[in-house]
Formats: structure tokens, C-alpha cells, sequence
């Protein structure tokens, strides 16, 4: 069960709600339903080799729209998988935790680019992209989002033991110093083409990053990374060098989209949202949408009210809200950043950015 605590601030607030807690889940439902799953739950991990792989958001639980899942690990000198691609899933990889590095090339473009990603930095893989990558610091977790939902089912069918740790403990620290490879055998990842998963095994991952960016030329982490034109090219966002939005309605939001409409060919939407606290006098305002949505804290508190409780999600912890669910969300804390991924083209972000305006910097104003 999560923590019952609560910021002082969300009790002097008077906006806490006694909550009944039966929102908070151990595994992502069979159904689709409204739910809370605490960072690092224990149901649902599996291991391959070292690295621990956790199933939030299933395909079942999303009606099979998106997948939203997280790898732990520590660092390691192999790739974490070998070269692949997918013909029919759209993977989107995040760091929120270490670092790692990521490769993308597309066949017909032959331009292998390749970024070191650390903590808030994003790198998108549409179809047909030759993608690996390696784990590069001592504590690492990724999250990974799907599109369409159900590719966990690659994970259960490769792991090599389910993973329990008592202390939740990230990964399993005694095996350090094992292989982190998933699926490190070349025909066992050919033979997983019923999974949507095609070995490139020629593919020669480039090592001449400078700056943590290849070709050198790249534009990372040094001024704006702009998002693809289209949905078949793959590309990165540094960690608020992105497109920035800021709307005010209660409390500043600062929408950075990673995946609209345009990349994802109206398929889903995903970014992050930074929140002030609600200013003073202000309430939450109420939301419904179209199509689910789903919220991973990566930084503060987030308050998220809905099926007639009210929660807080810490660090980590992933909320799934159905299409058709009322809710609120507002910060518990002076800072909060969260992961967004919002199923079809009616999100949350598009709804925000209609009525908002551009923005240069990664933090809210200083004044209401």
C-alpha cells in the first residue's frame, strides 16, 4: 500500500478528501478501470538478465491503446538488446533515473544517430527503426511507452525468472556483475518475430558520441530540439530544450510536448507537464476526456482526484485515468514535474496548448 502521508501543505490546502485508498493497486488491472500503482510495485517484474522490467500500464489496462512500462538496472558494457526493429509498435523511451545511451537509424535514411540520455531526456522510435541501447550509469530506470499496447507480452515470454524483493528494491543487487542483455541470443530474438520483433544484427551501434550526441553536428542538450515533421522519422529531446507552452488557469502549467498528433498520426500524445501549486483562492479545475490518460511523476507531489477519492503520487508512482473519468490534478509541492501519455488526439496537452501561449523557459513565472 502507498504511503498515507501527506505535504503539510495538502492538508492546510482543504482540499484533502478522506481517501478510501481503493484505487491503489499491486499489478496493473485485466480491465479498464480508473487506478494508482506505486513506483517499484512488486507484482508484475520480471527479470531478464539484470534488468528488472515493470508493466504499470498493460494493453489489457488501456484497452489495448498503449503499453507504459519501466526498466531498472545498473550500468553495464553490453547492449541492453540486440538490434531490432518493430513493424506495427511505436516505442518511445525516457529516463528518469541515471542514464543511458540510445541508437536509431531508419534504412532508408542511413543516418545512425545516437544520444547519451540522462535524467528528463526522451528519444522517440516509430516503425521500421533500428534501435538498441545500453545502460550506462550504476542506477538506472527507464520508462518505456508502447503504442498500440500489449507488447509486454515480449517481456513474459523472454524473462528469465519473475523478480521479488522484499525492500522493492530496484534490481537485484547480487547480480551486479551478470549480463543486462534481454533477449542477447540472435536466434532467440528471430524466432520473436510473433511479437513484432526483427533482429538487425548487421547494424553497428556508432561509439563517436561528443557531447553526448552523434553526428557531432546534432543539436542536444546546446539550444531547441524540435520535434519530427512527420510520423516515420525518429528523433530526441533534451531535457527542456523541447517546444514549451504556458497555460494559467488556477495555477501555471508548463506543457512540454514530446509526441503530438503529428508524429504519432493522431495515434496517442505524450510530454510532461510542470506544475505550480494552485494559486491562492483556487481550486482544481475538473477535467474529462475523450480517451485514457496516464501520469508518471518525475519530480514534487501530484494530487490526483477521481472515483471519489484523493491521492498523492510521489516520485515514480503512475495514475491511469479511463476515457469518460472525471478528475482533477493539481502539485502538492512548490515543483512538480509529471509524464503525460494521452490515448487518440483529444489529450490532455492538446486541450492545455489551445489556450496557451509559447513559452522560453523550463520553470512558472515568479509572480500569479
Amino acid at each position: 500500500m502507498h504511503p498515507t502521508f501527506l505535504p503539510a501543505f495538502v492538508v492546510a490546502s482543504g482540499l484533502l478528501v478522506t481517501a478510501a485508498n481503493s484505487l491503489w493497486v499491486a499489478e496493473a488491472p485485466s480491465t479498464v478501470q480508473p487506478y494508482l500503482i506505486e513506483r517499484f510495485a512488486p507484482a508484475q517484474a520480471v527479470a531478464i538478465g539484470s534488468q528488472i522490467y515493470r508493466f504499470p500500464v498493460t494493453g489489457q489496462a488501456s484497452g489495448g491503446l498503449f503499453t507504459l512500462l519501466s526498466t531498472s538496472a545498473p550500468a553495464s558494457s553490453d547492449l541492453g538488446v540486440l538490434p531490432h526493429i518493430h513493424q506495427v509498435h511505436f516505442e518511445n523511451f525516457f529516463c528518469l533515473k541515471g542514464g543511458f545511451q540510445l541508437w536509431a537509424e531508419k534504412s532508408d535514411v542511413r543516418v545512425n544517430e545516437a544520444r547519451k540520455l540522462s535524467v528528463g531526456d526522451y528519444g522517440a522510435v516509430p516503425q521500421n527503426t533500428t534501435h538498441t541501447f545500453q545502460l550506462t550509469e550504476p542506477n538506472s530506470e527507464m520508462t518505456g511507452v508502447i503504442q498500440p499496447g500489449g507488447f509486454e507480452q515480449l517481456f513474459f515470454a523472454i524473462a528469465t525468472s519473475n523478480y521479488k524483493a522484499e525492500t522493492h528494491s530496484p534490481f537485484n543487487v547480487t547480480a551486479w556483475n551478470a549480463s543486462t542483455s534481454a533477449g542477447n541470443d540472435p536466434d532467440q530474438i528471430s524466432a520473436l518475430e510473433a511479437f513484432d520483433v526483427y533482429a538487425k544484427l548487421d547494424f553497428e551501434p556508432r561509439r563517436d558520441l561528443v557531447n553526448g550526441t552523434a553526428p557531432s553536428t546534432s543539436v542536444w542538450h546546446t539550444g531547441l530540439n524540435e520535434l519530427a515533421k512527420d510520423s516515420v522519422t525518429p528523433f530526441f529531446v533534451a531535457n527542456d530544450f523541447g517546444p514549451k507552452y504556458l497555460h494559467e488557469d488556477g495555477a501555471y502549467q508548463i506543457i512540454q510536448p514530446l509526441i503530438t498528433p503529428v508524429q504519432s498520426n493522431g495515434n496517442f500524445t505524450m510530454g510532461t507537464l510542470t506544475l505550480s501549486r494552485l494559486f491562492n483562492g483556487s481550486d482544481p479545475a475538473g477535467i474529462t476526456l475523450t480517451n485514457h490518460t496516464a501520469f508518471q511523476v518525475i519530480e514534487g507531489g501530484l494530487m490526483i482526484q477521481m472515483a471519489g477519492e484523493t491521492n498523492i503520487l510521489l516520485e515514480g508512482d503512475v495514475a491511469f485515468i479511463p476515457g469518460g473519468t472525471a478528475f482533477a490534478y493539481w502539485s502538492a509541492a512548490a515543483f512538480t514535474k509529471v509524464l503525460y501519455v494521452g490515448a487518440g488526439n483529444d489529450t490532455l496537452d492538446t486541450r492545455l496548448m489551445a489556450d496557451a501561449k509559447d513559452w522560453d523557459f523550463a520553470t512558472f513565472p515568479t509572480n500569479y
